[in-house]
């Protein structure tokens, strides 16, 4: 059925070609008329368009016009020699018709899936450059930043032609320098240096002038999968040094080390039980010992070994399945606290064992196990003989010592995750003495990344590097939500259909497939699977030899730095002359790639390492086989799409792509493919796989090792069929839902912080933005007492609440208010409010009033600022320590999401108040002088001029926020006055602000309707 729908409707792809096919054909025929013009009139369309969209014409009008102005402007610099990257380079291009598609799919705010050599880079400037023609920001968003810088130059040679200005972010520029590229019209950078920028203007930036972005206008992302989805798990975090750090890794490092040790040598004794077990037929024995293998080293290379044996490994499967049973669950924690430490492969998890706190601590094993907190507390509170102050003190020791022990609990946990999950060029490398994290996905390095929580100083300890200081979060946005920022986005990638789904639910992006300029010409062949890694690299290295010998370049693709380096040796010792690119000599990417495709070449690459680059075969690397030779047929008459072993190959092919294992996402895989075929290049593929292999390992093997079993094959005898394929790429789904869990969750979580984000970000930028900040502090001042006199008066109005309303008002306002005033306007709330207002208000004034003019713009906006920033950043703790615990509560049968959102509400509140208070009292604690300071001071009403005015000069952090950072001492001043505690308060109620909606429906803000004063 779905075959008969198809060929009576088309595929999608079919549609959206045939869709923009008469938009295709209006660009070429524009194309050809311009051809009569001078190179002047053809510039002169950037002015003229430019011009049109200010009179009120849309993108939509000029469209065809200008992609056929940049068509036509790339065929006259053909010939034209350019230099990029410091390499000369003759431009050749000029936009294919299927180009033309996939530009007009990008400037639709979609994806375009375009096959590996198809031009991207080209196809990207004609939506850039009809973008650019409105003013606004226009972004081209890569993986690194030799790609950013490359493509700029290249592509700016045919944007400066049409007088159109190109700039490029680089990781090491100055302030000014950014400032100047994101002033250009089109401006590339690396995905992280944009989403940087935007923290840094909307967190650190005090002035107009220190904003270096023109706002999210229109992006395009390159190699969208890998920045979207493979590094949508990490978010950005711009970091400073904590103010004390609490890690006790090189205390711990010993006994840890120790724990590990006595571990590997139980698992050890209980692999050679397992086996005896084995021998005896007594499977159930043999069963609970691999558990507990399992359990506690899950990449125990005996283990492995014998999982290659299919009744072992069903027999595994077996026992993992029966104890997750509730029936099993009691026996396998018994079986679990045998162990010193368990270890969760897939979460990535470590954890101690009653026996593991024994073993660190045997004088006294509760030092590593968490007390009952809330029981103790009750105890201290329920003793009648304490005093008050005694139960206070109890209970401050009791937190501590809980806040030491989790503290303490937490550092083991990650040192035994060093030490048993996290290899040493695999998922980190150590360079100049640090601890840099390799990439999964491109298998760049990340540097300046760390791991949080503690990880990244417990893998520094483990390699005895220098362990750096703690880092606190100054701030943080996922990269999901920095691209949501954009009114409209695009993305171009080779590989991105399998993740459409994704595409669309995360980001409302459509996935195109553009179709390619000239047929695939790339044999794919089946998966070769082996029992070993070793039968496997063995294979491996006879089939690359085969190929050096007739002079088949091959590009080899490994997951990680350490495989590659195994391959690598294997190659030195038989003696083929090779390339390798990994995260360690990423500097020499784009060279090592380019040279991929020359006649005998051997290129191992981690992952992705090198995409972006295009692999050109180089001479005499082309099709022929025997069937070929002896016919004497042309070239494109030979190629039938028979599978690889039914080719049987006498000279050189195209380039052959081997994949020495299987990705956990089919995407990778099908990039790494893609690197050969390019623009109907010859070109064929194949993986090699092991039952070792970890997607293998711990995703599904067992069916193809019974197959393997039934079948008797001998070692080094590979299975290989088509039906296998199905069932490896079956195993991948599993771990791409997975991840797609992950991802979604870790959004979900951020979705809280972002609507917070957008308040606080808002709230700053206007403060940034503006020049006269009166008004947004008249705002705060009345919020303020709009919420303690809801908070403090709204139930009762007896002489104790207004007592105590009026002493707050005393203490954080010179205002010469009394007792008497307070009461007799008690019964109208608004009322009040708005006299003590307008009281506040004319005593902020005339304290404006004796303040050095030209100054206290800049001390307000300093206060404003400081207030924002330093609340902020501790919340921004506060949050990351919530986000660590909540999961506790799933425990409890509570969805620790919505406990998140819950607290997360709450919390917010509080900050706002805590913000909105300190910047009230803050302006009347700071500034321009001393002089204007003690001015003031003797101009306030002399009923205050004893406790009331005591505010003043108060030791805050406020206080200390002057003008242009002027010294002026107003601590000195402090010291000669009395100082208060302003009382917490909170507010439970709703309340009108100054800037929301008039409740009478006017449709005014309520300070300038029924607010005014």
């Amino acid at each position: 059925m779905f075959t008969f729908i198809k060929k009576l409707f088309g595929s999608k792809r079919d549609r959206d070609v045939k869709r923009l096919a008469s938009e295709v054909a209006e660009i070429n025929r524009l194309d050809e008329e311009y051809e009569s013009l001078s190179e002047e009139e053809l510039k002169d369309k950037t002015g003229q368009f430019r011009r049109r969209l200010k009179d009120g014409e849309t993108l939509e009008d000029i469209k065809c016009e200008a992609f056929a102005v940049v068509k036509n402007a790339c065929r006259r610099l053909k010939g034209a020699k350019i230099d990029v990257c410091g390499h000369e380079l003759i431009w050749d291009m000029v936009p294919y018709d299927v180009q033309l598609i996939g530009g007009m799919v990008l400037h639709e705010g979609k994806i375009a899936e375009m096959a590996t050599g198809e031009g991207k880079t080209l196809v990207a400037t004609m939506p850039l450059y009809l973008n650019c023609l409105t003013g606004k920001s226009t972004h081209l968003v890569t993986t690194n930043d030799y790609l950013a810088r490359r493509d700029a130059q290249w592509m700016g040679h045919l944007f400066n032609y049409l007088g159109v200005t190109v700039g490029c972010i680089q990781n090491q520029m100055s302030f000014s320098q950014r400032s100047e590229e994101y002033a250009k019209d089109i401006t590339y950078g690396t995905n992280s240096e944009f989403g940087f920028d935007y923290l840094r203007d909307n967190g650190m930036a005090f002035t107009p002038e220190g904003l270096v972005q023109r706002g999210h206008f229109f992006a395009i992302i390159d190699e969208v999968d890998s920045i979207l989805i493979d590094e949508a798990r990490t978010p950005l975090i711009i970091s400073g040094p904590a103010q004390h750090s609490s890690h006790q890794f090189n205390d711990l490092k010993p006994k840890v080390e120790g724990l590990v040790r006595k571990q590997r040598s139980l698992i050890n004794r209980m692999i050679n039980e397992a086996k005896e077990a084995l021998d005896k037929k007594e499977d159930e024995t043999a069963q609970f010992l691999l558990y507990q293998v399992r359990q506690g080293m899950p990449r125990h290379k005996q283990l492995m070994h014998m999982l290659e044996d299919a009744d072992t490994r069903k027999l595994m499967e077996q026992v993992d399945m029966m104890m997750l049973s509730d029936m099993r669950k009691e026996q396998a924690r018994e079986l679990r606290e045998e162990l010193f430490f368990t270890i969760d492969e897939r979460s990535h998890e470590a954890n101690l064992t009653e026996k593991g706190c024994e073993a660190l601590s045997p004088d006294d094993p509760d030092t590593f196990v968490l007390p009952d907190l809330v029981s103790a507390m009750s105890v201290i509170d329920d003793d009648v003989n304490l005093s008050d102050e005694d139960r206070a003190r109890k209970l401050q020791e009791v937190q501590s010592s809980f806040a030491d022990r989790t503290e303490r609990i937490h550092n083991v946990d990650q040192l035994i995750r060093a030490y048993c999950l996290y290899e040493k060029d695999v998922q980190y490398v150590v360079q100049n003495n640090q601890v840099v994290i390799v990439d999964e996905y491109t298998g760049r390095l990340m540097s300046g990344r760390r791991w949080s929580d503690g990880l990244h100083q417990a893998v520094e300890a483990k390699e005895g590097v220098k362990i750096e200081r703690e880092t606190q979060t100054l701030a943080t946005i996922t990269i999901q939500n920095y691209f949501r920022l954009y009114e409209k986005l695009a993305g171009m990638t080779g590989t991105a259909e399998t993740e459409a789904a994704e595409f669309r639910e995360i980001y409302k992006l459509d996935v195109v497939v553009i179709p390619t300029n000239r047929p695939v010409r790339r044999v794919d062949g089946n998966d070769v699977i082996y029992k070993t890694m070793r039968e496997k690299y063995s294979a491996v290295i006879d089939e690359i030899a085969e190929c050096s010998q007739r002079g088949q370049p091959v590009l080899v693709g490994t997951v990680s730095v350490e495989h590659s380096e195994l391959i690598s040796r294997m190659l030195k010792r038989a003696g083929i002359t090779h390339n390798v690119l990994n995260a360690k000599n990423h500097e020499k990417e784009a060279e090592i790639v380019m040279r991929a495709g020359q006649p005998g070449a051997v290129t191992i690459a981690t992952n992705m390492a090198g995409r972006g680059t295009d692999i050109k075969l180089g001479e005499g690397v082309v099709w022929v086989d025997r069937a070929t030779i002896t016919s004497g047929k042309a070239l494109d008459d030979s190629f039938d799409g028979s599978t690889l072993r039914d080719k049987i190959l006498d000279k050189p092919c195209g380039l052959y792509v081997i994949g020495s294992e299987r990705h956990e996402s089919r995407r990778i895989d099908r990039q790494l493919r893609g690197r050969c075929a390019r623009q109907g290049d010859p070109g064929m593929s194949r993986f090699f796989i092991s039952l070792e292999d970890d997607l293998m390992r711990l995703f599904g093997s067992d069916r193809i090792a019974g197959i393997m079993s039934r079948l008797g094959m001998e070692e080094g005898e590979p299975l290989e069929h088509r039906w296998l394929n199905r069932s490896i790429e079956t195993a991948q789904r599993r771990v791409e839902q997975q991840n797609f869990g992950i991802r979604k969750r870790t959004l979900q979580y951020d979705d809280v912080m972002n609507k917070q984000r957008e308040v606080i970000y808002g709230f700053r930028g206007r403060i940034v933005a503006s020049e006269n900040l009166r008004e947004e502090i008249y705002d705060v001042l009345f919020d303020v007492l709009s919420e303690q006199v809801e908070t403090m008066l709204m139930e009762r109005q007896d002489d104790e609440s207004v007592g105590a309303f009026t002493e707050w008002i005393h203490t954080a306002f010179p205002i010469p208010v009394r007792l008497e005033d307070i009461k007799s306007r008690a019964a109208d709330l608004e009322g009040l409010r708005d006299f003590l207002f307008e009281n506040v208000k004319k005593a902020y004034d005339l304290k404006v009033s004796i303040e050095d003019a030209g100054s206290t713009v800049m001390m307000e906006r300093q206060i404003l600022l400081q207030s924002i920033d330093t609340h902020w950043q501790e919340y921004l703790r506060s949050m990351d320590d919530l986000r660590h615990g909540v999961h506790l509560r799933a425990y409890g049968q509570r969805d620790p999401l919505i406990e998140y959102k819950r607290e997360a509400y709450s919390m917010f509140e509080d900050l706002m108040w805590q913000i909105r208070s300190e910047i009230a009292t803050g302006v009347f604690r700071s500034a321009t002088s001393v002089e204007s300071f003690e001015q003031f001071i003797a101009q306030v009403p002399q009923t205050l001029v004893h406790d009331e005015v005591s505010i003043l000069g108060d030791n805050s952090a406020a206080g200390r926020a002057l003008a242009g950072g002027a010294g002026v001492d107003v601590d000195r001043v402090a010291r000669e006055m009395v100082e208060k505690d302003a009382s917490t308060v909170r507010r439970d109620l709703p309340k009108v602000g100054r800037n929301d909606p008039c409740p009478c429906g006017s449709g005014k803000k309520y300070k300038k309707c029924c607010g005014q004063s």
